[in-house]
């Protein structure tokens, strides 16, 4: 018997799309470039942050705002894709 239970794996982002999250008062915006397993044991996504209040809203080289978090991690960060 087992007490410990794997959870449902989830799907993991698709390249191009839009994520969004409300940090104190704030919204951030991320956007995935792509999700890779290249020099990772997991999938990786690597996708692109920003955020209003501090980018403002056309400031900020995107490249510089690159990110890259586990997929379980970032569902559990951002969740669902917004709707297009």
């Amino acid at each position: 018997m087992s007490f410990f239970r794997r959870s449902k794996q989830a799907a993991a982002p698709v390249p191009g799309a839009v994520y969004r999250r409300v940090i104190f008062n704030t919204v951030e915006t991320a956007q995935v470039v792509a999700v890779t397993e290249e020099g990772f044991p997991l999938p990786h996504v690597r996708y692109i942050a920003r955020n209003d209040i501090m980018d403002g809203p056309d400031r900020g080289h995107p490249a510089r705002n690159i990110r890259i978090l586990s997929v379980d991690s970032f569902n559990r960060l951002y969740g669902l894709p917004q709707a297009g």
